[in-house]
């Protein structure tokens, strides 16, 4: 039977020998690599989907120029058969150990760390998976090995072919939306290839950044945790008189006199790729020259003090090079959106419930002190719908997916995981510091508040007039709830207005600090403000870079002014910014036209006959000269 079986494969044509041998490694990828349980549940996700397909379209293109290459003499034959079976290998040993296929990480720690490599893998081999593999790679051979007739225009295919693998493979390695994890196995491997291309790209940017070399303080330092929201709306929240009771737990804890609330706070940026980035290594200005990867993060500077770290995220961090800039290769314990969820995006992330318990809790309850965790919520981004579970919801109508009630039942569901993992925050350590700031707000009309007649005691009572008073009241009442359902005057986080740049930001502190922060409620206080003050607990009084924040426990001016811009370079560099002043009017500063426009009286004046303390935020060399501006938005 086996004989007959041989002969069969040996007489296969070219094309069903592609096909034969995708079918094998699939195979092999789902049932040995991989688990086929989470296989099965993860390919239902529409990313992981994309993901797959495209990285079997690369495989096959990969096993079509194999063929055409093992046409040749034995050399050729031999050498498609490592290009095949040694990456199988690699990948089946990688997943046994790690779980996850060989990434830009994996190679670099290789051929740094060859040896060492070596060492771990001769320690941890898995003789179930090694057996396979030997069964399978054998059939591969054979099957590459076997003498099947000459192709004509073998060199025309392959050039045609080659420039399509490799552009499908340069997508895989490369682009945000595609993930390693997601893909075959065989795939996977070369396309970490490009991905360590990029990853070395990023390491040339940080080459000046300098180095933190591990210090303890002999002080006791403190537990923090810090979250990292998304476009919450203070406007929208009852923490700040909001009239739709959307943050209840946060209130209570409010009212208990625990978390404590701030009234003037301005973000880095509009968006998260501004806001995010910078609040970790504490700055807060322009930067079209990317001073942002030489400056030391907040995990750096936890890890100098002897810090356990964590940074936890349920939202996608390869969008636009995000991974580079939130402690990937710094931080002890790492997780992304794409961990927890296969069908992540950059409007959807994993669900945050979801996160907070399977891994934030279970991963909080085992960190060593002192720690620092870092967690960033999915929270309030658009399409709002989709960002609050069913059984949460507490306004309706929701047909719409970005209208005010789609948007404050995303707080109702925040406010669920804020409550929760302050709590369990508390519960491990009493004095742990807490700290929120959303990443910014939204611009979303507030709710209307509905104004009904009391209703009589006993339905019982009620006259035949007055149910159908009643009804039409209702009708009436469904109306204006429609109006909270309209999403044509959302803005979105577009601009610098100030439902969009004075975030939500409050700190759960211990309680002998209690009234010291409780001082700067109403203070000119600066997102990078909560970098600024975890330095300050960690003992640590000269940061290795500059900084933009100030300390909550130190004396902060009542003049101050605060900067939110997108002239930065992982904004595309446009050149704008807004100052704020502390009575929140501001000057908004357009750089390519040299301007201001202020808020208060309307005038646009040139920017050199901008007030000094103005002038005084931004380094000359950004606004002299056109060429400069131009060339930083390249």
């Amino acid at each position: 039977m086996l004989r007959s079986l041989l002969s069969k494969l040996q007489c296969i044509s070219g094309l069903k020998k592609i096909f034969l041998l995708s079918g094998i490694l699939i195979i092999y990828d789902i049932f040995i690599v991989k688990s086929p349980f989470k296989f099965f549940h993860d390919i239902i996700g529409g990313r992981y989907f994309v993901n797959y397909l495209l990285s079997l379209i690369a495989l096959v293109l990969f096993i079509s120029l194999l063929h055409f290459i093992s046409k040749g003499k034995i050399f050729s034959k031999l050498l498609a058969c490592a290009l095949l079976i040694i990456p199988l290998g690699i990948q089946t040993g990688h997943y046994a150990f790690y779980n996850k296929p060989l990434n830009a990480y994996g190679i670099r720690f290789f051929f740094s760390e060859p040896s060492l490599t070596s060492k771990l893998a001769l320690e941890n081999i898995n003789y179930i998976k090694i057996f396979s593999f030997a069964i399978f790679a054998f059939i591969i051979a054979f099957i590459l090995l076997q003498n099947n007739q000459k192709i004509k225009y073998k060199n025309l295919f392959v050039f045609i072919l080659s420039p399509i693998y490799l552009s499908i493979l340069a997508l895989c390695g490369m682009n945000w939306y595609l993930i390693l994890d997601y893909q075959n196995s065989i795939t996977s491997v070369y396309a970490a290839l490009p991905e360590t291309a990029r990853s070395l790209y990023f390491k040339t940017l940080k080459q000046s950044k300098p180095e933190i070399l591990l210090s303890p303080s002999h002080k006791k330092l403190p537990n923090i945790l810090w979250i990292i929201g998304e476009s919450a709306a203070k406007n929208h929240m009852s923490l700040y008189g909001y009239h739709r009771k959307t943050t209840p737990h946060l209130d209570a804890l409010n009212d208990r006199g625990a978390l404590i609330p701030f009234h003037n706070v301005v973000s880095i940026g509009p968006h998260t790729l501004i806001s995010v980035p910078y609040m970790l290594v504490g700055k807060q200005n322009i930067d079209p020259k990317g001073t942002i990867y030489s400056s030391p993060n907040i995990f750096e500077y936890a890890k100098s003090r002897d810090y356990e770290t964590a940074f936890i995220s349920s939202q996608d961090l390869r969008w636009k090079n995000f991974d580079q800039l939130s402690g990937k290769n710094t931080v002890d314990y790492y997780r992304a959106g794409t961990d927890f969820s296969s069908n992540v995006s950059v409007a959807k992330g994993a669900d945050d419930l979801k996160v907070l318990e399977s891994s934030i809790i279970p991963h909080l309850e085992n960190m060593r002190p002192p720690f620092l965790l870092v967690t960033q919520m999915d929270g309030s981004h658009y399409p709002y719908k989709t960002h609050s579970e069913p059984q949460y919801k507490k306004f309706f109508p929701e047909n719409s997916p970005n209208g005010t009630n789609a948007y404050d039942n995303t707080l109702v569901y925040s406010d669920i995981y804020l409550s929760k993992l302050i709590e369990s925050a508390r519960k491990k350590d009493p004095s742990i510091w807490i700290f929120y700031t959303s990443d910014h707000g939204q611009s979303v009309p507030l709710a209307r508040e509905i104004n009904t007649e009391e209703k009589d005691d006993h339905e019982e009572n009620k006259s035949f007039l007055s149910k159908w008073r009643e009804k039409i009241t209702k009708v009436f009442e469904a109306n204006e709830d429609e109006e909270n359902d309209d999403e044509s005057k959302i803005v979105f986080n577009q601009g610098y207005n100030n439902d969009i740049i004075h975030n939500a930001f409050f700190v759960v502190p211990p309680d002998e600090y209690k009234n010291e922060i409780l001082n700067k409620q109403n203070a000119p206080i600066a997102q990078s403000d909560i970098f600024a003050t975890i330095l300050h607990l960690m003992d640590i009084e000269n940061p290795a870079s500059p900084i933009d924040g100030l300390s909550l426990l130190n004396p902060i001016s009542e003049n101050r002014l605060r900067i939110s811009t997108g002239f930065v370079v992982t904004n595309d560099n446009i050149p704008e910014a807004q100052v704020t002043l502390p009575d929140k009017s501001s000057y908004f500063i357009d750089f390519s036209r040299k301007s201001i426009s202020s808020s208060k009286d309307k005038s646009v004046f040139h920017f050199e006959d901008a007030p000094k303390e103005i002038k005084n935020l931004f380094d000359k060399e950004f606004y002299i000269e056109d060429k400069q501006i131009n060339t930083a938005r390249l």
